[in-house]
């Protein structure tokens, strides 16, 4: 009789919520910006009928939720680097500089040898 053994998937990433220790990290710190931006800004402000304070901090919270998301799309190094080139803060064009001396490829010292007899070759007179 078989025996049925639970797998343990060691690549996937442990979530919680449906998100990742390091996105939910990144929550903490949106919801501390959001909180920051009830206080900082005047109350007295109104965008139409709304607060100006709490309005800002909606506002930004929403706009952090996809962004957090966007991490499980592609890993944060791509991320990084789309806004350091499309920003051009990283060089996009390449000069390329010379090499310093190194050995000759191949190498003018190997004599190959000369060409084979043929007197070893079937139909060779």
């Amino acid at each position: 009789m078989s025996r049925v053994h639970k797998v343990i998937v060691l690549n996937k990433p442990f979530k919680l919520w449906d998100f990742t220790v390091r996105q939910l990290l990144m929550m903490v710190v949106a919801v501390a910006i959001s909180v920051t931006l009830l206080s900082k800004v005047p109350s007295n402000l109104k965008i139409g009928n709304l607060p100006a304070n709490i309005l800002s901090a909606i506002v930004f919270f929403c706009a952090c939720l996809p962004l957090v998301k966007f991490t499980d799309l592609k890993p944060m190094s791509w991320w990084k680097n789309i806004f350091l080139y499309r920003l051009h803060f990283e060089p996009t064009v390449y000069v390329p500089k010379p090499e310093e001396q190194t050995a000759i490829y191949p190498d003018p010292t190997i004599i190959e040898p000369t060409k084979k007899s043929d007197e070893f070759y079937i139909g060779s007179s």
